[in-house]
Parts: structure tokens; C-alpha cells; sequence
């Protein structure tokens, strides 16, 4: 399997089906609130973007690029939800390929 998620973020339409998909393998269940991805809207900059919760950081995925953040450093990257009491993503141990990875539609998740 391989070793990390990649984000082109400009490809992202905002389905949030990534964020059910990694749900499903977390909970078995279709409930975003159990995903270690969440689609991050900033109404007032009129964009959205990824935020993936890794093992140590988190990584954002915005229109102007990736960018990694330590968790807790704050903002309104998470959207309001918390990202920090979900759980870091796993790549879905014991699967051949991420959830989230199958599942987009556009291809802006890749696992490398």
C-alpha cells in the first residue's frame, strides 16, 4: 500500500464524498462526523478546500497549494467541526487503496 494521501485541490468540487467514504471505513457507517477528511468552506473568500488529519499534522489542501499545520495552531481551516477529535488517517488499514482515493470522482485524492 502506499504511504500518504495527495491533494490537488483544484480538482475538488466539493462532493464530500471522500468524507463519507472514510467514514464508512472508520465507523461502517455514511456519517462525515467519523472522517479523518473534512471539505473546509471560507464563505468569504468564496473558496473550499481539504483538510486531512494525519498522525501528526494536518495538511490543507487550498487552491493556492498544500499547506501543513499542527494540530490545535487554529483557524478556520476545520470549518467549524472538529477535525481534532477525529481520527488520523490510516490510509484504511488492511485495504489495498484509501477510501477516499476510490471513491472521488474527480481524482483530486491520489495515494502515493
Amino acid at each position: 500500500m502506499a504511504g500518504e494521501i495527495q491533494i490537488d485541490s483544484l480538482k475538488c468540487t466539493g462532493c464530500r464524498i471522500c468524507e463519507f467514504a472514510c467514514s464508512y471505513h472508520h465507523d461502517r457507517e455514511f456519517s462525515a462526523i467519523g472522517a479523518s477528511l473534512l471539505l473546509s468552506r471560507e464563505e468569504k473568500k468564496n473558496y473550499y478546500g481539504i483538510v486531512l488529519k494525519r498522525q501528526k499534522d494536518l495538511l490543507l489542501g487550498r487552491p493556492e497549494g498544500l499547506e501543513e499545520m499542527t494540530p490545535g495552531a487554529g483557524g478556520s481551516e476545520s470549518g467549524g467541526k472538529p477535525i481534532l477529535m477525529r481520527p488520523p488517517c490510516d490510509l484504511c488499514e488492511g485495504e489495498d487503496t484509501a477510501y477516499c482515493v476510490i471513491s472521488c470522482p474527480t481524482g483530486c485524492l491520489s495515494q502515493k
